[in-house]
């Protein structure tokens, strides 16, 4: 009976309130008008690209021995592609050998040319003698080096018949088997970083000058949103395209992978003020899009707006605002002009 006697005295009140014509506060959340700096951006589309996929070619001519196979994780110093060596090992031993032949050759020749040098001294022999033994120590010293140098070239292709990885990847692709014979310069595998990624996008001309090296832009990626930094702007070789390379950077946090479509919002001019408001300040009737600004009595003021461009969770307006004032943003849906309201909660 008690609680039945409250309800029916409240309702008493508010009947007497309505037809005292004041009709009760409307309860309502109110957030600030801001003034900040304001972006416009449109979203393009990219892909995620290693930073590191490499062509491994043949450094030198020959039988394969090894590769490795499609997919096989690479740590630095992996060999990925062997060759047969066998005919290098034969020319290096032959090579050894003429070297420490024409090493004796110029010892041989040194010591002719001290014993005749002192001959000469007590005029034994005549100095022609002399001259052409030196002629031919002297032609020995660069056959030596001659041959030294064949021996560190046949040395540079034994070093290089073993490819080895220098970075973290995987092989990616194989485009010869073992026992194939190939040229120096033959493409024959390639491999994959999968750590280092970077998005590649493709800006249209208008827009690629609002960016620059070291920017950041917003990426989204199924569901996932993060910072991405501008690496570079890579002109096009051709006008038809209108575009530019853009290359970004990024904290792989959400785990993307390669060839994963992602979404880069780019700016599409110079960054301007402009007032911002809760996105659910905007109340849409047929006459337009509107905001209610609550007044210092606690009415509110229906003030006719222009959204402009999303801010986050916030929207850029123009209208007879100024930053500071308060609007609602729960509980407008009935609110008429010069309303009273009742702040229950002030947002932020």
């Amino acid at each position: 009976m008690k609680v039945k006697s409250i309800v029916l005295f409240i309702c008493s009140f508010q009947l007497s309130a309505q037809q005292a014509g004041n009709p009760p506060a409307t309860p309502v959340v109110i957030d600030t008008v801001k003034k900040t700096e304001v972006v416009p951006t449109m979203p393009i589309t990219g892909n995620i690209y290693s930073q590191n996929a490499i062509q491994i070619t043949a450094s030198v001519t020959g039988q394969i021995a090894y590769i490795a196979e499609p997919g096989t994780p690479l740590k630095p110093g992996d060999v990925i592609v062997k060759m047969e060596t066998i005919s290098l090992e034969l020319q290096k031993a032959e090579q050894e050998a003429l070297i420490g032949r024409a090493q004796t050759q110029l010892d041989y020749l040194q010591k002719n040319l001290k014993r005749q040098q002192d001959l000469v001294k007590a005029k034994t022999i005549s100095a022609n003698a002399v001259e052409q033994t030196e002629s031919q120590r002297d032609v020995a010293v660069s056959d030596l080096k001659v041959a030294e140098l064949r021996l560190a070239q046949i040395n540079d292709q034994l070093q290089r018949s073993e490819i080895k990885a220098n970075f973290n990847g995987v092989v990616s692709s194989r485009l010869r088997r073992e026992g194939e014979t190939v040229a120096a310069g033959t493409v024959v595998a390639g491999i994959t970083d999968m750590q280092k990624l970077e998005i590649r996008a493709q800006v249209p001309l208008r827009y690629a000058g609002f960016i620059q090296p070291g920017q950041q832009l917003d990426v989204f990626a199924y569901g996932v949103t993060q910072k991405a930094t501008v690496k570079s702007i890579v002109p096009s070789d051709s006008n038809r395209n209108q575009s530019y390379e853009l290359r970004l950077l990024f904290e792989n946090q959400n785990r993307l992978t390669i060839g994963q479509l992602v979404s880069v919002s780019v700016p599409m001019y110079q960054a301007r003020e402009s007032l911002v408001v809760n996105q659910d300040a905007l109340v849409l009737r047929e006459q337009g899009t509107y905001v209610f600004k609550v007044e210092a009595d606690n009415a509110v003021k229906q003030v006719q707006v222009n959204a402009q461009e999303n801010v986050g969770d916030s929207i850029a307006i123009d209208g007879e605002l100024q930053a500071g004032d308060q609007v609602v943003i729960r509980g407008a849906d009935n609110l008429q002009n010069g309303h009273k309201v009742e702040i229950i909660k002030e947002q932020g």
